[in-house]
């Protein structure tokens, strides 16, 4: 089975034209496309003009690449104690800047990109796939489970969720989510049997406390690509200090500390900042102009500045904080665009089992459910906001590196109903990703508007990292209200707004969130209005109509005659505080709005020429609690 996954991963990615076929870069592919590059043909990772004309020989640009100004550390003597100190200024070569990302996956995947050029990336992510697989069912077969049971459930906790998608991704996400797959599996085969003796080198390896310290490593890697992976290194240090084993437990903090310190050092050594995300650091579009393209667009005078050097505590303080991280743990399990259900399937079924196998639970797999508890909290608490991941991603990109250890939760599987249950219920959400990544991933918004997703609720708490937010026909419209709310329109459900009224297509439901505005006041500052009710307008097109309209806490049901209008008043519900950065304040609110029936005008009126599939026009106004 192992060798059937690599072999057909591999195929792909020796045929396919990936510059052509992933239509342009996602997320923070130009980023690490160039920074791969450059180790693989320049062996540095300075960014200079010969890197920014590579991209150009198969993309159009590196949209939204992160580059920053590096250091150069000198030591200065002091008066008193420690007597010296180091110090950096900024690097005085004006034709290079740095990456501001981690080069670890660059780093590995580079020389398979040296050999394969860009197909190497998804050559080197076959060898990953396929060792996630055997991982899984090695791991399986030690639990107890047949091997027939146990290469099922390993294919389709790896196939059955998103992960395969991020396959065609040029970022470090599969590359995670294998050092903790292969961490994680190293350090607990030899307790899911530890009676069991196969024989064998590897047997002994694994057996050995050798595999935990090289599992050591695997988590410091990891943790230095993204340090949000920080908890999944837990069971490994818990278990061993549950069994007041110090010695191991010094020796595993050794080998994680040096190898995250080392890491970092080569950060110093190569751009004078251990941080690869702080210091003088923005991103680039097209839009802006890049570095190095000509004599006038310089770091200096383009770009977004977007460091990332400090705690976020003007929103960890925040006292709304609290309040969305509530909203924000259902989101996480069932939310339409991030949730673990729609997205981690099989890992649901796999918690599912572990608490009710009560007989088969083991003790060492509680540290590993309190590590995926830990880092779904951590990332709810540290990036209320965009725990999912910036720039609308597919699924949870930023949790994806702790779906492995959902699988370390299962009891042994006896037959293949519990793969073929994962199977089914995971392909009712992500087959139609999974069959096409590439238009999936450039759109990822896309997926959401039809299926059982459309019954999931929307992250109101992720609203500029939603796939609308990055369409500016249908988000952040100005609309209605005094003053006007913000309107964001997250399907197809509705045509766009003409003026301040919209019209909902024919037998469509149109889902849309409405963020609340925040004006100065003289004596309160800035004050963030809620809505108290909203009044929704209804004119109904020339055709017998059901017209449903739904906040999720107030429903009302119209039977609307040919062209009659009626007016309807209903609560939204409590809102969801918004303030990402420096943001000020907003609350936001869902509705619904769909139609049974439809008309095409020009169809039935020889003086009109729209030919749009008109159901009834809406224009909701909100209105606001006493100011």
């Amino acid at each position: 089975m192992v060798l059937a996954v690599l072999a057909f991963f591999l195929a792909i990615a020796v045929s396919i034209d990936f510059p052509r076929a992933a239509l342009g870069f996602k997320g923070d592919e130009a980023t690490y496309y160039s920074l791969t590059y450059s180790l693989a043909r320049d062996g540095d990772m300075a960014f200079k003009r010969e890197d920014l004309v590579r991209v150009w020989e198969e993309f159009s640009a590196p949209e939204g690449i992160f580059l920053k100004r590096g250091s150069q550390l000198h030591v200065e003597r002091h008066s008193g104690f420690p007597f010296f100190g180091v110090v950096g200024t900024p690097d005085p070569a004006p034709d290079r800047l740095y990456f501001g990302k981690s080069y670890i996956y660059p780093l590995f995947a580079a020389p398979f990109v040296r050999v394969f050029g860009t197909s190497g990336f998804l050559v080197f992510h076959s060898l990953l796939l396929a060792l996630c697989v055997a991982a899984g069912y090695s791991f399986l077969v030690a639990r107890g489970s047949p091997p027939t049971a146990a290469a099922a459930f390993a294919a389709v906790f790896i196939f059955a969720s998103i992960t395969p998608v991020y396959f065609f991704w040029l970022t470090p996400e599969l590359f995670n989510l294998t050092l903790v797959f292969a961490a994680t599996f190293l350090w607990a085969y030899k307790l899911a049997d530890p009676l069991a003796d196969r024989g064998g080198r590897v047997e002994q390896f694994l057996k050995s406390p050798a595999s935990d310290y090289l599992a050591a490593v695997l988590l410091g890697l990891v943790t230095f690509s993204k340090p949000t992976n920080l908890p999944a290194a837990l069971p490994l240090f818990l278990w061993a200090l549950s069994q007041r084993r110090w010695r191991r437990v010094v020796l595993l903090g050794g080998c994680f500390t040096i190898t995250l310190a080392a890491l970092f050092l080569i950060n110093v050594a190569a751009t004078g900042e251990a941080n690869y995300q702080g210091g003088d650091r923005k991103t680039f579009y097209s839009s802006t102009g890049f570095p190095f393209a000509n004599t006038w667009e310089t770091f200096e005078n383009r770009g977004q500045r977007v460091a990332t050097g400090s705690v976020p505590t003007e929103i960890l303080l925040n006292r709304n904080t609290a309040i969305v991280i509530v909203w924000d743990l259902m989101y996480f399990v069932v939310g339409r665009y991030s949730g673990l259900v729609p997205y981690f399937f099989p890992g649901v079924l796999a918690v599912l089992l572990f608490l009710a196998r009560r007989a088969a639970r083991q003790r060492w797999q509680w540290f590993v459910a309190l590590a995926v508890a830990g880092g779904a909290i951590g990332l709810l608490a540290y990036m209320p906001y965009t725990y999912s991941g910036g720039g609308g991603p597919v699924g949870n990109r930023y949790f994806l590196s702790f779906y492995p250890l959902f699988l370390f939760l299962v009891p042994p599987v006896r037959s293949v109903w519990p793969a073929l249950i994962a199977l089914v219920i995971g392909a009712l959400f992500i087959a139609k990703v999974t069959l096409n990544p590439f238009y999936s991933s450039f759109h990822p918004g896309e997926h959401a508007k039809a299926g059982p997703l459309r019954m999931l609720p929307i992250e109101r708490s992720l609203l500029n990292d939603l796939p609308v937010s990055a369409d500016p026909a249908r988000s952040r419209l100005r609309l209605a209200g005094t003053p006007p709310s913000s309107f964001y329109f997250v399907d197809d459900g509705a045509y766009v707004p003409e003026g301040d009224f919209f019209w909902v297509k024919g037998g469509r439901r149109a889902d849309l969130l409405i963020r609340g505005p925040a004006v100065e006041t003289p004596d309160r500052g800035t004050l963030s209005l809620k809505i108290r009710t909203m009044r929704v307008e209804i004119a109904n097109a020339n055709v017998a109509n059901q017209v449903v309209v739904s906040t999720g806490w107030h429903r009302a049901s119209l039977s609307l005659a040919p062209g009659e209008e009626r007016v309807v008043e209903l609560s939204p519900g409590p809102g969801v505080p918004y303030k990402p950065a420096l943001f000020p304040m907003g609350y936001v609110y869902t509705i619904s709005v769909s139609t049974t029936a439809g008309i095409t005008p020009f169809l039935n009126d020889p003086a009109s020429s729209d030919s749009r599939y008109l159901g009834a026009r809406v224009r909701i106004v909100p209105l606001y609690r006493d100011q």
